[in-house]
């Protein structure tokens, strides 16, 4: 996913890109809720009829549920600011509460990008070339490109 965020004096534009994410956290939240009280539910009536081992295979299930989330929610929360500014075009990338920043003069900044050749976009200068968009999709990572030459003069190389 792709937003464009400009800024109030229209000297510089960001570029927020993040992948794909088909729940929020309060959904994430509520699936669990309700699979939680449904097999509560269940595990409660087998136990009620002498079958009470169901109860533990049934914690079980949630719990790894809960892990599978929490790692998919966390995949999904890294994303990447590319902010253009008058001279200068700064990646940060965000994952996993760190943060890692460059910076790549605007006049120099060329992006090299392919679907055939492993699909990597890259952007740099100077020899020195660093991938956007790596959790994007072909079609993405095209408007990607697109949207770096419109609003940075960015060429292809």
């Amino acid at each position: 996913m792709i937003l464009k965020q400009m800024s109030v004096d229209a000297d510089s534009c960001r570029l927020i890109v993040r992948p794909n994410s088909s729940l929020s956290c309060h959904q994430a939240k509520m699936l669990v809720g309700v699979l939680g009280l449904m097999m509560a539910t269940v595990g409660i009536g087998f136990a009620a009829m002498g079958a009470w081992l169901i109860l533990p295979f049934s914690g079980g299930e949630l719990l790894l549920l809960v892990v599978a989330l929490r790692y998919s929610m966390r995949k999904t929360a890294a994303r990447e600011v590319i902010t253009i500014a008058a001279d200068t075009i700064r990646i940060e990338h965000h994952s996993g509460g760190t943060i890692r920043s460059v910076e790549v003069p605007r006049y120099w900044a060329r992006i090299d990008w392919s679907p055939k050749g492993g699909g990597r976009l890259l952007i740099g200068s100077h020899g020195k070339w660093f991938e956007i968009g790596a959790f994007l999709g072909e079609e993405e990572k095209q408007r990607l490109a697109k949207a770096l030459k419109q609003e940075a003069g960015v060429t292809d190389l």
